[in-house]
């Protein structure tokens, strides 16, 4: 994509297209009573076909910023999760935890591990980036259980957590293709 332009340079670089081919057309109209020389009918045609390449560009286009501030937010997420899952097992080796905790964090590391490779499309930006933030809810209710402050049965919550990330995440696997 390059660099995101906003939604009104997009649109003033459609209305320059479309004037540039209304111009060419009008030419070639006042060229008809003579007949049109095939060099203004071919200019005719680029410029027809600039603006259609161009239009169908344009959704994404106007989409990029929107993506640009996604893919912020998807790398950090992951980032920020993987050292909280970090600061977890330093914390268990340090206060002497039980080993128990270890099977809710370090899958929520490994897990986060994989998620810094995600990348924001127009397609999937808007769901990787609802389970990005999702994640953050999911790495809390992790924290809070594995340090007693909440009981153990909102594993099972933490795994919807997961749950609902991964599909989250699937699903904009699934609409990038």
């Amino acid at each position: 994509m390059g660099e995101a332009r906003t939604e009104h340079e997009v649109h003033q670089e459609h209305q320059k297209l479309v004037r540039a081919l209304a111009d060419q057309h009008a030419r070639t109209d006042v060229q008809d009573h003579e007949g049109v020389p095939d060099e203004a009918f071919d200019i005719l045609v680029e410029r027809a076909q600039a603006l259609m390449a161009y239009e169908q560009q344009m959704p994404a286009l106007l989409a990029e910023p929107q993506r640009l501030r996604s893919q912020k937010v998807i790398f950090w997420s992951w980032r920020v999760q993987s050292a909280v899952a970090i600061a977890l097992i330093i914390t268990f080796r340090l206060l002497g935890y039980s080993d128990g905790w270890y099977a809710l964090v370090v899958p929520h590391l490994v897990a986060t591990l994989c998620g810094w490779r995600l990348e924001a499309t127009v397609k999937n930006h808007l769901a990787r980036r609802n389970a990005s933030i999702a994640l953050h809810a999911v790495g809390a209710l992790l924290v809070l259980v594995v340090l007693g402050v909440l009981p153990p049965w909102f594993i099972v919550a933490l795994l919807i957590g997961w749950a609902f990330v991964g599909t989250a995440v699937a699903d904009g696997q699934g609409a990038g293709k």
